[in-house]
């Protein structure tokens, strides 16, 4: 419990020191994450070196490509699309690698990239634009990840779901009310009061489904690689991806709400 109370004040420190400034000192911080997190799940499988050099050259250029106030509108940039696509699948034709790294490791290997390399640069987008709105992301995801986590320990009894045996129902639902009360009231007090109050609840619902939707998605990734933990860099909370797994997911679909409606 001491080594996760320390390693989750290291990870408030860090995260408060690069957004207070914001701008151009997140995106680094961010653009430093990402590289953390491709670390992370480019060491599950064994690829050829040059593949790890050529990934880590797409996930920085999909991340800074797209960390611009413009992806907020717009969506993101066409070309952030074609590097991944094109620098990975083409050592997959090289004789010399055809054997330990498949087309379908390359497509494994890009959809990784464009998942967590957009999910990033969307946050850097967000703090570019209204840095408070990134605050209420993580409120929904914290109070929805604590409270699934706390209520399902006092209470639970079904299980939610194989790929997670730990979550329960209990706790899922208890962590979604939790999550839209704690969204919708700090969105209200810090964001805009003028909000239609039934439109956020939808919202911040969603959101909060995306959340867990998110945890369940890198928990599968763990499951099918025997892993408990993406990696220890935080103590006693295992690596990048453990800890934004679900905002990850969450600034995707918001990314989405945004750009549509």
């Amino acid at each position: 419990m001491k080594k996760r109370l320390i390693g989750g004040i290291i990870v408030v420190a860090l995260f408060t020191l690069f957004f207070i400034p914001g701008g151009y000192p997140f995106i680094i911080f961010m653009s430093l994450i990402s590289v953390l997190a491709y670390k992370e799940i480019v060491f599950l499988k064994k690829y050829p070196s040059i593949v790890i050099i050529l990934g880590l050259v797409s996930m920085i250029a999909v991340v800074v490509l797209n960390s611009v106030i413009a992806n907020y509108y717009l969506g993101f940039k066409y070309i952030s699309l074609l590097i991944p696509l094109i620098l990975l699948t083409l050592p997959s034709l090289i004789p010399k690698y055809q054997k330990e790294y498949l087309l379908s490791d390359a497509f494994g290997l890009i959809g990784f990239i464009l998942f967590v390399g957009l999910a990033i640069s969307t946050l850097n987008v967000i703090v570019l634009t209204n840095k408070i709105v990134l605050l209420y992301l993580i409120v929904i995801v914290c109070f929805n990840d604590i409270f699934a986590y706390l209520i399902g320990k006092a209470i639970g009894k079904h299980k939610f779901s194989k790929i997670s045996p730990n979550k329960t129902l209990e706790g899922t639902i208890a962590g979604n009310i939790f999550g839209i009360v704690a969204g919708t009231i700090f969105y209200l007090i810090f964001i805009n009061n003028q909000i239609n109050i039934i439109y956020l609840i939808v919202i911040t619902l969603i959101l909060s489904l995306s959340g867990q939707i998110g945890d369940l998605l890198f928990s599968k990734i763990k499951r099918e690689n025997n892993i408990k933990d993406f990696s220890n860099i935080i103590p006693g909370h295992g690596g990048v991806l453990d800890r934004m797994d679900s905002l990850l997911f969450t600034s995707l679909v918001y990314l989405v709400i945004i750009i549509l409606f």
